[in-house]
């Protein structure tokens, strides 16, 4: 079924369910979704989103799976987790790599939500380098052999399906990797105890043990030693939907602070007769904006089968930053309320925290983003997702060429070891994707053009200003670290431990 006949019903009785019995402040004093929770979402088809209808699932495009978890995520961070971590990493690598065989066995179930999925490729050595993972999938016979522990596991609590990221030295040479299905009841594997966070608390985290786990050979999916590769794929679905979670934060939150200032008094008139508190307001709706814009971008070039991979980390950086500044926002017009419970916007601001730390640290992203930046001859071209028109045409053409014109000169002053100039690549990657979201808002479809264009107008001053930061960040680099490394060897000195080593 389309996503035009299939997603408005979803979203009909997805209300419907959400209003009356998804309580947030409920779900993070459990701290865990109830098996009959997960039951009601299972009725609603909400775990085969993204499965093919063959398989049972109502095969929605990435643009509907996230106009779901967005409004998952309106009601609760929590669940619109584990929703979306299941129909993007939990099943894709099954979906686009998996042989026939393992897809009729494992698909129907996983669509029914009789079976919810995880991924576990995080290490205690390895995580957003994933190349230092040290799992290993060997191959014995006609079976694979599973030797490792896997951490921060979403969904891991109660998954009755794993999708780990494990080295396969025996296929694909000593780097090789392998994505390998392994369901939960196989001897060997082990599901440690929930951990304890700062937020998502109703979301399931745990560590997983695989000890001498044997699983058919055809459960490694895709080509042997290419995990790397189809783990990134599956991350597009991911990271995608992880920052359609941060919309639905965003927009709550806005509306959660929208409301407060426009009925709470002070000084004798409303907060909203504030100019300083309407510029705030003004920002966030700005923000939001752009933030739903990249991730409707990010659903447009998958149903064109577009490449991805920029958008999708793209959104993840934008929406997960996003996120906290407008909850953080939120929480100041409350004024003293926003820090008490009730107002619900400080769990909020909790939940949305680790959207930049999961599915890659923004900042190890920012530098790949970079890297791929300064080493390409040009790149303008993915920054334009649409041929814009209108006032604001000129200018995105103006900072877009500035930014070439930036990377030339970075590469004539620092030629190669510019690629080891973190700080430097980051500035450029932040303009780069600031130039991206500018473009999202010019080709959105929204009818608020004002809002449009204004969070356009914002996204291109972000580059400009980022385009300027590139230029003195090998500098500041070099200060910052004359002023660290005496600190840190001076605070060593007078460490308790220094006198062991004395």
């Amino acid at each position: 079924m389309p996503d035009a006949d299939a997603l408005p019903l979803v979203e009909a009785q997805l209300r419907r369910f959400l209003r009356r019995e998804v309580d947030a402040g409920s779900l993070e004093a459990g701290g865990r979704i109830s098996d009959a929770m997960l039951a009601k979402v299972a009725e609603l088809g909400l775990f085969g989103l993204s499965i093919p209808e063959r398989w049972g699932g109502l095969e929605l495009g990435l643009a509907g799976c996230c106009s779901v978890v967005t409004q998952l995520a309106r009601s609760d961070r929590s669940l619109a987790t584990t929703v979306g971590l299941h129909n993007g990493l939990g099943v894709r690598p099954l979906i686009d790599r998996g042989g026939d065989a393992l897809r009729a066995r494992w698909l129907p179930r996983l669509a029914a939500g009789e079976v919810i999925a995880s991924f576990a490729a995080t290490e205690a050595g390895a995580g957003s380098d994933l190349t230092r993972a040290a799992t290993l999938a060997t191959l014995d016979g006609d079976h694979v052999v599973v030797e490792g522990e896997k951490h921060f596991v979403t969904n891991g609590g109660f998954a009755g399906l794993f999708t780990i990221l494990a080295r396969t030295p025996d296929r694909g040479g000593a780097r090789g990797q392998a994505l390998v299905l392994v369901p939960r009841d196989t001897p060997g594997v082990t599901v440690g105890p929930e951990e304890h966070k700062l937020g998502l608390r109703a979301s399931s985290t745990v560590t997983v043990r695989f000890d001498g786990v044997r699983v058919p050979a055809d459960h490694v999916l895709g080509e042997p030693g290419a995990g790397a590769s189809d783990a990134l794929a599956a991350l597009e679905w991911g990271r995608t939907l992880m920052a359609a979670g941060c919309v639905g934060t965003a927009v709550a939150a806005t509306d959660a602070a929208l409301e407060h200032v426009r009925t709470r008094r002070q000084f004798g008139r409303p907060l909203l007769s504030f100019p300083s508190v309407r510029q705030h307001v003004a920002a966030m709706l700005r923000e939001s904006f752009a933030m739903q814009a990249l991730v409707m971008a990010a659903g447009r070039a998958e149903r064109r089968g577009d490449e991805l991979s920029h958008l999708a980390t793209a959104a993840k950086i934008v929406c997960s930053e996003g996120a906290f500044d407008l909850c953080d926002r939120a929480i100041q017009l409350h004024g003293g309320l926003g820090y008490l419970e009730g107002s619900g916007v400080a769990r909020m601001l909790r939940d949305a925290r680790v959207t930049r730390i999961f599915e890659g640290a923004n900042e190890v992203l920012l530098a790949r983003l970079g890297t791929a930046l300064y080493a390409a001859e040009s790149s303008a071209e993915r920054r334009r997702l649409h041929e814009h028109d209108g006032p604001l045409a000129a200018r995105f053409d103006d900072v877009d060429a500035h930014l070439e014109v930036a990377l030339i000169r970075a590469r004539e002053i620092h030629g190669l070891a510019g690629v080891r100039a973190q700080t430097l690549l980051q500035a450029f990657a932040r303009a780069d994707i600031a130039l991206a979201a500018a473009s999202a808002c010019l080709a959105s479809r929204s009818p608020e053009r004002a809002l449009a264009h204004q969070a356009a107008e914002d996204q291109l001053d972000r580059a400009e200003r980022w385009i300027v930061a590139a230029a003195g960040a090998p500098e500041r680099s070099a200060r910052d670290a004359l002023l660290v490394e005496p600190w840190v060897e001076r605070r060593l000195d007078a460490s308790p431990s220094s006198e062991v080593r004395a």
